[in-house]
């Protein structure tokens, strides 16, 4: 019984962490001044660091729920990656 409190108790403070890390990651990324094409980058990097950090949570733990998120928010975030790579082409098309 013992292990399992852990586990949870562990499991809680690793989303914690998750949760800080990110606001970090934007706090940081906020306080470069930047053009509109580099504050898109950066949330697409945010993103992109939430998708790992949520990853490493999902199959160190083992939780179905988590890998279900995980696997949804990888998704979404190789659909936007596939966007924006058609918005940056587009745009390249355009420059001439």
């Amino acid at each position: 019984m013992r292990q399992e409190e852990l586990k949870e108790k562990n499991s809680s403070l690793s989303i914690l962490l998750i949760i800080v890390n990110i606001i970090l990651v934007l706090i940081f990324f906020n306080l470069i001044p930047s053009s509109e094409d580099e504050g898109i980058m950066r949330m697409y990097f945010v993103g992109v660091a939430f998708v790992v950090l949520q990853g490493i949570y999902a199959f160190s733990y083992r939780y179905r729920a988590a890998k279900w998120f995980f696997g949804i928010s990888l998704l979404i975030l190789l659909v936007f990656t596939g966007l924006l790579w058609y918005a940056f082409q587009l745009g390249k098309a355009f420059q001439h």
